[in-house]
Protein backbone atom coordinates (compact mmCIF):
# COMPACT_ATOMS: atom_id res chain seq x y z
CA UNK A 1 0.00 0.00 0.00
CA UNK A 2 1.28 2.93 -0.97
CA UNK A 3 -0.95 6.42 -0.76
CA UNK A 4 -1.28 6.70 3.00
CA UNK A 5 -5.75 7.04 2.85
CA UNK A 6 -5.01 3.24 2.36
CA UNK A 7 -2.49 2.70 5.12
CA UNK A 8 -4.49 4.95 7.49
CA UNK A 9 -7.97 2.26 7.16
CA UNK A 10 -5.70 -0.96 6.91
CA UNK A 11 -2.66 -0.16 9.19
CA UNK A 12 1.06 -0.69 8.13
CA UNK A 13 -0.14 -4.31 7.48
CA UNK A 14 -3.74 -5.57 6.99
CA UNK A 15 -4.43 -8.56 9.19
CA UNK A 16 -4.46 -12.09 7.96
CA UNK A 17 -4.42 -13.89 11.08
CA UNK A 18 -7.02 -14.78 13.56
CA UNK A 19 -5.73 -11.80 15.68
CA UNK A 20 -9.68 -10.71 17.43
CA UNK A 21 -11.55 -13.50 15.67
CA UNK A 22 -10.70 -11.94 11.98
CA UNK A 23 -12.68 -8.71 13.29
CA UNK A 24 -12.39 -5.92 10.57
CA UNK A 25 -12.53 -3.44 13.29
CA UNK A 26 -10.59 -3.15 16.42
CA UNK A 27 -11.93 -4.18 19.62
CA UNK A 28 -12.59 -2.10 22.58
CA UNK A 29 -10.91 -3.61 25.49
CA UNK A 30 -12.81 -1.80 28.32
CA UNK A 31 -10.62 -3.79 30.88
CA UNK A 32 -8.72 -2.00 33.56
CA UNK A 33 -6.29 -4.64 33.90
CA UNK A 34 -4.64 -8.10 32.02
CA UNK A 35 -4.16 -11.44 33.26
CA UNK A 36 -0.93 -13.16 33.42
CA UNK A 37 -0.18 -16.67 32.60
CA UNK A 38 2.96 -17.17 35.09
CA UNK A 39 4.42 -14.82 37.66
CA UNK A 40 7.68 -14.30 35.40
CA UNK A 41 5.70 -13.13 32.76
CA UNK A 42 3.89 -10.23 35.31
CA UNK A 43 7.56 -9.52 36.23
CA UNK A 44 8.62 -9.06 32.31
CA UNK A 45 5.81 -6.91 32.30
CA UNK A 46 6.48 -4.46 34.68
CA UNK A 47 10.32 -3.98 34.14
CA UNK A 48 9.65 -3.54 30.46
CA UNK A 49 11.47 -7.08 29.68
CA UNK A 50 8.26 -7.90 27.59
CA UNK A 51 5.89 -5.61 25.82
CA UNK A 52 2.44 -7.22 27.49
CA UNK A 53 -0.27 -5.67 29.06
CA UNK A 54 -0.64 -4.95 32.41
CA UNK A 55 -2.81 -1.85 33.37
CA UNK A 56 -4.26 0.20 30.90
CA UNK A 57 -3.03 3.37 32.02
CA UNK A 58 0.11 2.24 31.24
CA UNK A 59 -0.83 0.53 27.85
CA UNK A 60 -4.15 -0.92 26.34
CA UNK A 61 -4.72 -2.69 22.99
CA UNK A 62 -6.80 -0.41 21.62
CA UNK A 63 -4.64 2.19 22.58
CA UNK A 64 -1.65 0.82 21.05
CA UNK A 65 -3.68 0.41 18.07
CA UNK A 66 -4.56 3.54 17.60
CA UNK A 67 -0.64 4.32 18.43
CA UNK A 68 0.53 2.40 15.57
CA UNK A 69 -1.48 3.81 13.19
CA UNK A 70 -1.04 7.25 14.16
CA UNK A 71 3.21 6.13 13.78
CA UNK A 72 2.04 4.97 9.78
CA UNK A 73 0.57 8.25 9.17
CA UNK A 74 3.28 10.46 10.49
CA UNK A 75 6.91 8.14 10.09
CA UNK A 76 7.35 9.20 13.75
CA UNK A 77 9.84 6.98 15.79
CA UNK A 78 7.90 6.82 18.50
CA UNK A 79 4.12 7.30 19.25
CA UNK A 80 2.30 8.10 22.60
CA UNK A 81 -1.51 8.94 22.85
CA UNK A 82 -2.80 10.49 26.28
CA UNK A 83 -6.04 12.11 27.05
CA UNK A 84 -6.65 15.29 25.67
CA UNK A 85 -3.96 17.52 23.67
CA UNK A 86 -3.25 20.10 26.42
CA UNK A 87 -2.18 16.36 28.54
CA UNK A 88 0.03 15.98 25.09
CA UNK A 89 1.58 19.32 25.92
CA UNK A 90 1.96 19.28 29.29
CA UNK A 91 3.82 15.43 29.07
CA UNK A 92 6.17 16.80 26.85
CA UNK A 93 7.57 20.02 28.74
CA UNK A 94 7.17 18.46 31.87
CA UNK A 95 9.61 15.45 30.51
CA UNK A 96 11.99 17.97 28.97
CA UNK A 97 12.01 20.60 31.79
CA UNK A 98 13.13 21.17 35.32
CA UNK A 99 13.05 24.48 37.82
CA UNK A 100 15.51 26.78 36.17
CA UNK A 101 15.39 26.31 32.51
CA UNK A 102 13.52 27.84 30.37
CA UNK A 103 11.39 27.58 26.60
CA UNK A 104 11.29 29.75 23.76
CA UNK A 105 8.01 30.22 22.39
CA UNK A 106 5.33 32.75 20.52
CA UNK A 107 2.49 35.01 22.00
CA UNK A 108 0.52 34.09 19.51
CA UNK A 109 -0.59 30.85 20.69
CA UNK A 110 -4.12 28.63 21.90
CA UNK A 111 -5.23 30.42 25.02
CA UNK A 112 -4.87 27.03 26.97
CA UNK A 113 -1.49 26.30 25.86
CA UNK A 114 -0.43 30.05 26.55
CA UNK A 115 -1.64 29.97 30.03
CA UNK A 116 -0.10 26.61 30.67
CA UNK A 117 3.63 28.52 29.90
CA UNK A 118 2.87 31.57 31.53
CA UNK A 119 1.40 30.31 35.03
CA UNK A 120 1.64 26.55 35.32
CA UNK A 121 4.98 25.92 33.98
CA UNK A 122 5.69 29.41 35.82
CA UNK A 123 4.66 27.71 38.85
CA UNK A 124 7.44 24.64 38.70
CA UNK A 125 10.30 27.25 38.20
CA UNK A 126 9.78 27.52 34.39
CA UNK A 127 10.54 30.56 31.89
CA UNK A 128 8.21 30.98 29.05
CA UNK A 129 10.64 33.67 27.22
CA UNK A 130 7.63 34.78 24.64
CA UNK A 131 9.97 35.67 21.50
CA UNK A 132 8.80 36.83 18.24
CA UNK A 133 9.22 33.71 16.03
CA UNK A 134 8.66 36.09 12.67
CA UNK A 135 12.24 36.96 13.16
CA UNK A 136 15.01 34.44 14.06
CA UNK A 137 16.98 37.05 15.70
CA UNK A 138 14.72 36.88 18.79
CA UNK A 139 14.65 33.00 18.79
CA UNK A 140 18.64 33.19 19.34
CA UNK A 141 18.97 36.66 21.37
CA UNK A 142 16.80 34.46 24.01
CA UNK A 143 18.52 31.54 24.08
CA UNK A 144 20.76 30.53 26.93
CA UNK A 145 22.65 27.01 28.60
CA UNK A 146 19.16 26.30 29.93
CA UNK A 147 16.51 26.59 26.91
CA UNK A 148 15.33 23.34 26.65
CA UNK A 149 12.63 23.51 23.52
CA UNK A 150 11.05 25.44 20.65
CA UNK A 151 7.83 25.75 20.58
CA UNK A 152 5.67 27.15 18.21
CA UNK A 153 1.85 26.33 16.72
CA UNK A 154 1.72 25.83 12.58
CA UNK A 155 -0.37 27.88 11.42
CA UNK A 156 -1.39 29.79 15.48
CA UNK A 157 -4.61 29.72 15.88
CA UNK A 158 -6.77 31.56 15.83
CA UNK A 159 -4.44 34.48 14.39
CA UNK A 160 -3.41 32.43 11.55
CA UNK A 161 0.51 33.44 11.51
CA UNK A 162 2.22 30.98 9.32
CA UNK A 163 5.81 30.37 10.95
CA UNK A 164 9.48 29.83 8.80
CA UNK A 165 9.70 26.43 10.02
CA UNK A 166 12.97 25.71 7.88
CA UNK A 167 14.94 28.95 9.41
CA UNK A 168 13.76 28.05 12.89
CA UNK A 169 14.41 24.13 12.48
CA UNK A 170 17.91 25.38 11.41
CA UNK A 171 18.36 27.70 14.45
CA UNK A 172 17.20 24.13 16.77
CA UNK A 173 19.44 22.14 14.98
CA UNK A 174 22.59 24.47 15.27
CA UNK A 175 21.64 25.10 19.11
CA UNK A 176 21.27 21.60 19.55
CA UNK A 177 17.43 22.19 20.91
CA UNK A 178 14.66 20.13 20.89
CA UNK A 179 11.91 21.97 18.04
CA UNK A 180 8.49 21.11 19.13
CA UNK A 181 5.66 21.90 16.41
CA UNK A 182 1.56 21.97 17.66
CA UNK A 183 0.69 20.22 13.94
CA UNK A 184 -3.22 20.31 15.35
CA UNK A 185 -4.83 22.17 12.02
CA UNK A 186 -2.56 20.73 9.59
CA UNK A 187 -2.23 17.12 10.95
CA UNK A 188 0.64 14.84 9.31
CA UNK A 189 -1.55 14.44 6.26
CA UNK A 190 -0.51 18.27 5.58
CA UNK A 191 2.60 18.96 6.96
CA UNK A 192 4.81 16.39 7.55
CA UNK A 193 6.99 17.16 10.38
CA UNK A 194 9.52 14.14 9.37
CA UNK A 195 10.33 16.14 6.42
CA UNK A 196 11.40 19.47 8.61
CA UNK A 197 13.51 18.28 11.24
CA UNK A 198 11.02 18.38 14.04
CA UNK A 199 11.93 16.40 16.94
CA UNK A 200 8.95 16.21 18.60
CA UNK A 201 4.91 16.74 17.36
CA UNK A 202 1.73 17.31 19.26
CA UNK A 203 -1.46 17.46 17.87
CA UNK A 204 -5.37 17.39 19.55
CA UNK A 205 -6.95 14.13 18.58
CA UNK A 206 -9.98 15.67 18.98
CA UNK A 207 -9.99 17.60 15.88
CA UNK A 208 -9.56 16.18 12.58
CA UNK A 209 -8.77 12.47 13.47
CA UNK A 210 -11.67 11.71 16.03
CA UNK A 211 -14.04 11.83 12.70
CA UNK A 212 -16.51 14.33 13.40
CA UNK A 213 -15.90 15.77 17.21
CA UNK A 214 -16.75 12.54 18.92
CA UNK A 215 -13.95 12.16 21.68
CA UNK A 216 -11.60 13.70 23.35
CA UNK A 217 -7.90 12.65 22.82
CA UNK A 218 -3.94 14.31 22.25
CA UNK A 219 -0.79 12.28 20.38
CA UNK A 220 2.78 12.75 20.84
CA UNK A 221 4.90 11.89 18.11
CA UNK A 222 8.77 11.44 18.99
CA UNK A 223 11.42 11.96 15.85
CA UNK A 224 15.13 10.31 15.46
CA UNK A 225 17.00 12.94 17.54
CA UNK A 226 19.97 13.00 19.23
CA UNK A 227 19.34 16.32 20.97
CA UNK A 228 18.27 14.98 24.24
CA UNK A 229 22.03 14.63 25.52
CA UNK A 230 22.07 18.00 25.56
CA UNK A 231 19.50 18.49 28.69
CA UNK A 232 20.83 17.65 31.94
CA UNK A 233 17.52 15.96 33.07
CA UNK A 234 17.58 13.35 30.49
CA UNK A 235 21.70 12.77 31.11
CA UNK A 236 21.21 9.22 32.66
CA UNK A 237 18.37 8.58 30.31
CA UNK A 238 20.75 8.96 27.29
CA UNK A 239 23.09 7.50 28.74
CA UNK A 240 20.66 4.11 29.04
CA UNK A 241 18.74 4.38 25.63
CA UNK A 242 20.85 6.70 23.36
CA UNK A 243 18.26 8.94 21.42
CA UNK A 244 15.56 6.93 23.36
CA UNK A 245 16.01 8.91 26.46
CA UNK A 246 12.98 11.70 26.06
CA UNK A 247 10.47 8.77 25.12
CA UNK A 248 11.56 6.60 27.25
CA UNK A 249 11.38 9.35 30.30
CA UNK A 250 8.41 10.08 29.23
CA UNK A 251 6.66 6.71 29.29
CA UNK A 252 8.23 5.32 32.02
CA UNK A 253 8.04 8.14 34.54
CA UNK A 254 5.82 11.33 33.22
CA UNK A 255 3.07 9.57 31.10
CA UNK A 256 2.30 7.05 33.92
CA UNK A 257 2.75 9.24 36.99
CA UNK A 258 0.54 11.99 35.91
CA UNK A 259 -2.18 9.47 34.46
CA UNK A 260 -3.63 10.91 31.70
CA UNK A 261 -4.53 7.95 29.41
CA UNK A 262 -6.78 8.13 27.12
CA UNK A 263 -9.42 5.83 27.36
CA UNK A 264 -9.90 2.47 24.70
CA UNK A 265 -13.45 3.31 23.77
CA UNK A 266 -11.59 6.88 22.73
CA UNK A 267 -9.40 5.23 20.83
CA UNK A 268 -11.51 3.30 18.93
CA UNK A 269 -13.40 6.13 18.05
CA UNK A 270 -10.79 7.95 16.77
CA UNK A 271 -9.53 4.74 14.57
CA UNK A 272 -12.50 5.11 12.86
CA UNK A 273 -11.91 8.84 12.13
CA UNK A 274 -8.75 7.75 10.43
CA UNK A 275 -10.21 5.77 8.24
CA UNK A 276 -11.82 8.83 6.89
CA UNK A 277 -9.52 11.65 7.64
CA UNK A 278 -8.01 12.38 4.06
CA UNK A 279 -11.54 12.62 2.47
CA UNK A 280 -12.43 14.91 4.84
CA UNK A 281 -9.37 17.47 4.98
CA UNK A 282 -9.53 17.02 0.89
CA UNK A 283 -13.15 18.23 1.18
CA UNK A 284 -12.87 20.75 3.87
CA UNK A 285 -9.89 22.27 2.22
CA UNK A 286 -11.72 22.55 -1.32
CA UNK A 287 -14.96 24.19 0.71
CA UNK A 288 -12.57 26.78 3.41
CA UNK A 289 -10.44 28.18 0.29
CA UNK A 290 -13.61 29.09 -1.22
CA UNK A 291 -15.59 30.56 1.97
CA UNK A 292 -12.80 32.54 2.37
CA UNK A 293 -12.65 33.87 -0.92
CA UNK A 294 -16.38 34.69 -0.60
CA UNK A 295 -15.48 36.73 2.35
CA UNK A 296 -13.43 38.62 1.13
CA UNK A 297 -16.36 40.17 -1.39
CA UNK A 298 -18.18 40.73 1.60
CA UNK A 299 -18.58 44.88 2.58
CA UNK A 300 -19.29 44.08 6.36
CA UNK A 301 -15.95 41.84 6.54
CA UNK A 302 -12.71 44.07 7.47
CA UNK A 303 -10.33 41.31 6.66
CA UNK A 304 -9.81 37.92 6.29
CA UNK A 305 -6.92 35.84 6.97
CA UNK A 306 -6.07 32.35 6.08
CA UNK A 307 -2.92 30.98 4.29
CA UNK A 308 -3.98 29.71 0.59
CA UNK A 309 -5.24 33.22 -0.05
CA UNK A 310 -2.91 34.97 -2.65
CA UNK A 311 -2.75 38.08 -0.75
CA UNK A 312 -2.20 36.38 2.95
CA UNK A 313 1.16 37.45 4.40
CA UNK A 314 1.44 33.82 4.73
CA UNK A 315 0.90 32.46 1.24
CA UNK A 316 4.39 31.89 0.30
CA UNK A 317 5.01 29.62 3.32
CA UNK A 318 1.99 27.78 3.44
CA UNK A 319 2.84 26.82 -0.46
CA UNK A 320 6.31 26.24 0.48
CA UNK A 321 4.79 24.06 3.76
CA UNK A 322 1.64 22.53 3.33
CA UNK A 323 1.74 22.37 -0.91
CA UNK A 324 -0.74 25.38 -0.37
CA UNK A 325 -3.18 23.66 1.99
CA UNK A 326 -4.18 25.86 5.33
CA UNK A 327 -6.80 23.93 7.38
CA UNK A 328 -10.16 24.93 8.17
CA UNK A 329 -9.84 27.98 9.80
CA UNK A 330 -10.27 31.32 8.73
CA UNK A 331 -9.69 34.47 11.01
CA UNK A 332 -12.58 37.11 9.64
CA UNK A 333 -13.06 40.92 11.25
CA UNK A 334 -15.85 42.55 11.64
CA UNK A 335 -16.53 46.37 12.72
CA UNK A 336 -16.45 45.52 16.28
CA UNK A 337 -17.99 42.67 19.53
CA UNK A 338 -21.42 44.28 18.72
CA UNK A 339 -21.36 43.20 15.00
CA UNK A 340 -19.78 39.59 15.87
CA UNK A 341 -22.46 38.69 18.33
CA UNK A 342 -25.36 39.80 16.17
CA UNK A 343 -23.89 37.64 13.11
CA UNK A 344 -23.24 34.74 14.92
CA UNK A 345 -26.30 34.96 16.41
CA UNK A 346 -28.17 35.24 13.20
CA UNK A 347 -26.38 32.65 11.68
CA UNK A 348 -28.72 29.44 11.42
CA UNK A 349 -26.76 26.11 9.99
CA UNK A 350 -22.99 27.20 11.55
CA UNK A 351 -22.85 26.00 15.19
CA UNK A 352 -21.80 28.39 18.11
CA UNK A 353 -18.98 25.79 19.30
CA UNK A 354 -15.54 25.95 20.33
CA UNK A 355 -13.88 22.99 18.27
CA UNK A 356 -12.65 23.01 14.99
CA UNK A 357 -11.84 20.72 12.55
CA UNK A 358 -15.32 19.43 13.06
CA UNK A 359 -17.76 17.75 10.31
CA UNK A 360 -19.65 20.85 11.26
CA UNK A 361 -18.80 24.53 10.79
CA UNK A 362 -18.50 26.16 13.63
CA UNK A 363 -17.37 29.79 14.68
CA UNK A 364 -16.45 31.96 17.77
CA UNK A 365 -15.18 34.72 19.00
CA UNK A 366 -12.09 34.23 20.54
CA UNK A 367 -11.66 37.46 23.03
CA UNK A 368 -14.96 37.10 24.94
CA UNK A 369 -14.45 33.14 25.48
CA UNK A 370 -11.10 31.39 24.55
CA UNK A 371 -9.17 34.42 26.09
CA UNK A 372 -11.68 36.30 28.16
CA UNK A 373 -9.54 36.04 31.51
CA UNK A 374 -6.81 38.38 29.80
CA UNK A 375 -6.07 41.51 29.95
CA UNK A 376 -7.53 43.86 26.99
CA UNK A 377 -2.85 44.68 26.86
CA UNK A 378 -2.40 41.47 27.06
CA UNK A 379 -5.61 40.27 24.20
CA UNK A 380 -3.60 43.56 21.96
CA UNK A 381 -0.20 41.60 22.07
CA UNK A 382 -1.68 38.68 20.89
CA UNK A 383 -3.80 40.33 18.53
CA UNK A 384 -6.52 38.75 19.62
CA UNK A 385 -9.53 42.03 18.46
CA UNK A 386 -12.60 42.43 19.66
CA UNK A 387 -13.93 42.39 16.38
CA UNK A 388 -12.08 38.93 15.21
CA UNK A 389 -14.30 35.74 14.73
CA UNK A 390 -12.75 32.07 14.26
CA UNK A 391 -14.58 30.22 11.61
CA UNK A 392 -14.14 26.38 11.24
CA UNK A 393 -15.50 25.63 7.88
CA UNK A 394 -16.63 21.76 7.97
CA UNK A 395 -18.26 19.31 5.17
CA UNK A 396 -21.51 20.97 4.33
CA UNK A 397 -22.51 21.94 1.46
CA UNK A 398 -20.79 25.48 -0.13
CA UNK A 399 -24.26 26.80 -1.17
CA UNK A 400 -25.21 26.23 2.42
CA UNK A 401 -22.21 27.36 4.08
CA UNK A 402 -22.78 30.81 1.94
CA UNK A 403 -26.49 31.15 2.36
CA UNK A 404 -26.22 31.32 6.49
CA UNK A 405 -22.97 33.47 6.44
CA UNK A 406 -24.70 36.00 3.68
CA UNK A 407 -28.00 36.16 5.78
CA UNK A 408 -26.59 36.69 8.98
CA UNK A 409 -24.00 40.09 7.36
CA UNK A 410 -27.78 41.06 6.03
CA UNK A 411 -28.92 41.64 9.89
CA UNK A 412 -25.82 43.77 11.12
Amino acid sequence: MQHISSRLIHGQTPQKDATFNRSLKTPIFESASFDFATAEEAENAFTGASEAFAYSRISNPTVTELQNRLKVFSNAEHCLCVASGMAAISNVFLTLCSSGDNIITSQYLFGNTLSFFSKTLRSFGIEARFSNLEQPSSIIENIDDNTRAIFLELPTNPQLIVFDVPAISQIAREKNIPLIVDNTVLTPYLFPCDQHNVDIEIFSNTKFVSGGATSIGGTILVYPSDKWANNPKLEADCQKFGRDAFYKRLFKEIYRNIGACLSPNNAYLQLLGLETLTLRIDRIMDNTLEIARFLQDQPKVETVRYGALENDPGYNLTKQLSQGKAGCLINMALKDKTACFQFMNALEMIRRGTNFCDNKSMIIHPASTIYWDFSREDKQKMCISEGMLRLSVGLEDLSDIKADIEQALSTI
